[in-house]
């Protein structure tokens, strides 16, 4: 129990770095020398700036969670990789998708989630990829967990 609430701990703290970091680039991209924790259509749902980022600090920490524990999917070694691919993308999805509805990062029409979609589906394979790659050159010994 206390190893599940460390790793949560873990895994929402990296989401809110990863998110912090991830606005912290696209507000300089923006040129306006301004913080945006998230799109203008999202900032403008809140009273002040301060309550968009402690909303988006929420949503961060729970992609942190939804990535952290998803990725345990893997770990799950009587299923073939096929399985733990289809459900791992299958939470990926499901749960990304609300998620980043709720931070305003597209609006909510067909053309755009399937925009969305798509280049969910494309990064979710580059991923996929790469993780494969690391893990045949990661000798059987080294994957035993302690």
């Amino acid at each position: 129990m206390m190893k599940q609430l460390r790793n949560g701990l873990s895994f929402a703290a990296h989401g809110v770095l990863i998110g912090m970091a991830i606005s912290i680039f696209f507000s300089y991209l923006s040129g306006t020398n301004n913080y945006y924790p998230s799109a203008p259509a999202f900032m403008a749902q809140f009273a002040s700036p301060l309550n968009a980022l402690v909303v988006s600090i929420v949503l961060w920490a729970v992609m942190g969670l939804l990535f952290g524990y998803g990725a345990l999917i893997f770990e799950r070694k009587r299923w073939s990789l096929r399985k733990q691919t289809a459900v791992n993308f299958l939470v990926y999805y499901c749960g990304f998708s609300p998620l980043a509805i709720a931070a305003g990062w597209f609006s909510l029409t067909i053309t755009n989630f399937v925009i969305f979609t798509a280049i969910f589906i494309a990064i979710y394979a580059i991923c996929w990829v790469i993780g494969w790659f690391i893990g045949r050159k990661t000798p059987p010994t080294q994957l035993v967990e302690d």
